[in-house]
């Protein structure tokens, strides 16, 4: 037995930014055999030890796995922001591969992030003794000590680790050409210029990754006890490792009710977070300092966005800085791990705990500074809204904007753009505009964000831009300019949800409110909501004077964009009597206006409507043709709710065209559509219209799954006509199926909903479509009854088209009664119709040879833009 000799190059140090809580070595540690070199002893074997508590990280230890395995890498980089754990991982990977690579391993700390990084060369030197090279060996010359250096390493199996590293020059001189090594890098920097390396980012822990986290830390028994607390601590430390193993420190003092109540004191957070020398403001204090001033300035104000991310405008507008100096100084912060990609492509965000450090940098600022930052955030954000508003509507050449920082909105698109983009943080900056005093601005904001969020389709970003609005009406009264038009608001988006009752409610108390005011153009505005309201919940009686007087002090008030929305609802209620060309008239009036005015949203409403009425006097190519124009602007706003009723809408006259399979993939894209913006009542109106379908192509098992899925889910929302609509939709299928008593049972109830809904186009449609089915099956007296009925709801009321097929349905079931009087009688009004509307007789033909009706959604019956 020999004597053997422990030496180490450096002493020992606790990991650069406390990624890494073990004690580990900076240089390489050899162990070796005094007597004989050749030894298994001789071999470096220098890794910290393994992390005992290591958590999770599956799917990143696979992804470190193929990149081992991959052919083309020189180094695997795995990089993150600070406390995440990357020398955690580094070494839990080295430790477990450890055996594949015979020739040993070895550990540097590169001290990338500190005034004074470690230097290649002298790294390479430690490394080259690790391994037995006599110090008279190694080459003082750079130059020259590279060259010994790859010598050495390209044919050895080694495993090297290269902890936080600070840049490309840094590290790429130690990554030894030949690929035997496997030479992990860490660094809290991307390091983007590195040269065949293969990338991982590594993000915090998921939830249950923190609560195993903290099980290992602090015992099962402390999480288990109370898991509720134990998620709010993993939430409120942002699921990053760092914190999380402080948090299981200070639970060896405090219990978790305790830790949760500091932590959740938001400007006491980080310093919370403190346990001995293990410090969160600490590691990103590292960060910080390593950052130019003008980056360092950026990340500070960036924390006053109030939204959930931010990208080069408001970051130009908050540095008075031109995009392309903001998009230069986000790449820095992004490269630095400081801040991270959003989901929307050129944004960003901030992990929590970083936006609170750089909330608190901004702070220790002068009060002149701060006040000038969230001056031009809040200038930024309230103009740009004002600009989208002008844009969307047609106005933005009536408006001279000052000199004040504004987006750069020039088309719809960049206006919708603008929105979904920004619309969260200006939301929010409504608050910070009454914090700052400034109710007027506050209140202008809200009517601007209601608008653009209406247009576009952003409910959810609507109903928060609402919700405070009316906070601002309850808190500061007594302003109708404001009131009313917020409530308005308020009302429309529950129309678009379909909570009629709740809208007609509030419309009901806002009317009162404007005339109280005695202004006209909020009573002509508040007139035309209450109208449009009854409309939708089958007053139609009562909605036509309301709308009458919304038109009469529009013209008064020479307000043309007021006149054309008028117009249009007028034109609903023509419509809906069955007054087709009257409502014709009415919408092609409205249509010029908007296009006047420049209002392209209101337009596209108005082309889907005016395609519905052509639709229902058999004109199903004028009717296509407005239909796609109305598509294409609605894709142009990505309104997805638009959207989703013109292409339902597209798809019914697609079918009365023949063009079936047209028409499915229409409805099967609608799906995926009102699923991917959280439109639950539209995809399952989506899946019933599919459904329908799919009975006529004969795909009756597909059809019956839709159809209860969407039955399913009106039911649960209570959605009286979509779900009678739904069931009507199954009588088809139910029909060849055999089950004709389940099939009337669902219809008789579908006609009761639509006519005390005074839906009465719809409950026409439910007795022509059980004419029909009765007629197939050979029951002509039962087909006689349904079609008669359809005649008789339906007078005065039925469009042109659905009338005259209920007279072709009338005139086929009569000859096989053998009824020639009634034969006559049918032929007579048939006749009355196509020479009013010769154009319908081909369609005619076609439907009848067809089977069933799929009956429009119904859409809301007005223009609001």
């Amino acid at each position: 037995m020999h004597a053997s000799k422990i030496t180490a190059s450096a002493t020992g140090a606790i990991a650069v930014g406390n990624d890494n809580n073990g004690y580990i070595f900076t240089g390489p540690v050899t162990f070796q055999n005094e007597a004989n070199h050749t030894t298994a002893w001789n071999l470096p074997q220098c890794l910290p030890p393994a992390i005992p508590d290591f958590t999770g990280r599956n799917r990143e230890i696979s992804e470190v796995e193929i990149g081992i395995s991959s052919a083309n890498r020189m180094a695997i980089l795995i990089t993150g922001k600070p406390g995440v754990g990357k020398t955690s991982l580094a070494l839990h990977m080295a430790h477990k591969v450890a055996s594949r690579y015979h020739d040993g391993a070895l550990y540097a700390d590169l001290r990338g992030i500190e005034s004074n990084p470690t230097l290649p060369e002298e790294v390479m030197g430690r490394f080259l003794a690790g391994v037995g090279v006599a110090e008279d060996e190694i080459p003082a010359g750079s130059d020259a000590r590279l060259d010994r250096y790859r010598r050495e390493f390209t044919r050895r199996k080694v495993v090297i680790i290269l902890d936080n590293a600070g840049s490309e020059a840094q590290v790429r001189p130690l990554i030894p050409p030949g690929g035997e090594a496997l030479v992990l890098v860490t660094s809290r920097f991307n390091l983007s210029g590195l040269e065949a390396v293969y990338h991982l980012f590594l993000d915090v822990f998921d939830d249950e990754s923190s609560l195993n986290f903290l099980r290992k830390t602090v015992g099962p028994g402390v999480v288990d006890g109370d898991v509720s607390s134990a998620r709010r601590v993993g939430a409120l430390c942002g699921n990053l490792p760092l914190a999380l193993r402080i948090a299981g420190n200070r639970l060896q003092t405090a219990t978790i009710f305790e830790l949760v109540e500091e932590l959740t004191d938001q400007r006491n957070r980080l310093g919370a977070l403190e346990a001995g020398d293990l410090a969160v403001r600490a590691a990103f204090n590292l960060s910080f300092r390593n950052l130019g001033k003008s980056t360092r300035n950026s990340l500070k104000r960036l924390s006053l966005v109030p939204g959930g991310d931010f990208g080069s405008a408001l970051c130009a507008a908050l540095n008075d800085s031109d995009e392309r100096s903001a998009k230069s100084v986000l790449r820095k912060l992004f490269e630095a791990n400081l801040i991270e990609s959003s989901p929307r492509t050129g944004r960003y965000r901030f992990h929590d705990l970083i936006r609170l450090y750089a909330q608190e940098q901004f702070e220790c600022d002068s009060p002149k500074k701060t006040a000038t930052a969230s001056s031009r955030m809040l200038d930024w954000l309230s103009y740009s809204a004002l600009k989208a508003n002008l844009t969307l509507n047609g106005q933005i050449g009536k408006f001279d904007f000052p000199s004040a920082p504004v987006a750069n909105i020039s088309s719809i698109e960049e206006a919708a753009a603008w929105v979904a983009d920004e619309a969260a943080s200006a939301a929010a900056s409504i608050d910070l505009l009454l914090g700052d005093g400034d109710l007027a601005r506050a209140k202008a904001l809200a009517i601007q964000l209601s608008f653009v969020c209406e247009v576009v389709g952003d409910w959810q970003a609507w109903e928060d831009v609402v919700n405070r609005g009316i906070v601002i009406t309850e808190s500061h009264p007594g302003d109708p300019l404001f009131d009313v038009p917020i409530l308005t608001s308020k009302a429309n988006l529950l129309r678009y949800r379909r909570e009629f009752q709740s809208a007609l409610d509030l419309a009901s108390k806002i009317y009162p409110r404007a005339q109280e005011a005695q202004h006209k153009m909020l009573i002509a505005n508040a007139a035309k909501l209450l109208g449009c309201l009854r409309m939708d919940t089958g007053d139609t009686a009562g909605a036509q004077p309301l709308l009458e007087e919304s038109l009469s002090l529009s013209r008064k008030l020479g307000l043309r964009h007021e006149i054309g929305q008028a117009l249009y609802n007028l034109g609903t209620v023509h419509r809906a009597s069955g007054r087709t060309h009257e409502a014709i008239a009415h919408f092609e009036q409205d249509l010029e206006i908007c296009i006047e005015v420049g209002d392209t949203s209101g337009a596209a409403e108005t082309m889907n409507t005016l395609a519905l009425t052509h639709m229902e006097i058999g004109e199903f190519s004028t009717s296509e043709r407005y239909q796609r124009e109305a598509l294409r602007t609605f894709e142009s706003v990505g309104n997805p709710h638009k959207v989703s009723m013109v292409c339902n809408d597209l798809a019914i006259s697609l079918r009365h065209q023949g063009r079936v399979d047209g028409a499915l993939s229409l409805h099967l894209e609608d799906i995926e559509r009102s699923r991917a913006c959280g439109n639950i009542s539209g995809e399952a109106l989506a899946k019933a219209n599919a459904a329908v379908l799919l009975v006529e192509l004969d795909r009756d098992a597909e059809a019956e799954q839709l159809f209860q899925q969407a039955v399913s889910v009106l039911s649960a929302l209570g959605d009286e006509l979509r779900l009678a609509r739904t069931l009507l939709g199954q009588t088809s299928m139910l029909f060849k199926a055999g089950k004709t008593d389940l099939a009337l049972d669902g219809a008789k109830k579908s006609i009761d909903v639509f006519l005390r809904h005074g839906e009465v186009k719809d409950a026409v449609s439910a007795h022509e479509n059980l004419a029909l089915e009765f007629k197939d099956i050979g029951e002509n007296d039962r087909a006689l009854f349904h079609v008669e009925e359809a005649m008789r709801i339906g007078d005065g009321a039925a469009s042109p088209y659905l009338r005259g097929a209920s007279c072709l349905t009338a005139i086929i079931v009569c000859e096989n009664l053998n009824r020639p009087d009634l034969v006559a009688k049918y032929v007579s009004e048939l006749r009355e119709i196509v020479d009013k509307y010769p154009q319908m007789v081909s369609h005619l033909r076609k439907e009848y040879e067809g089977e069933g009706w799929v009956v429009p959604d119904g859409s809301i019956g007005d223009r609001d833009a």
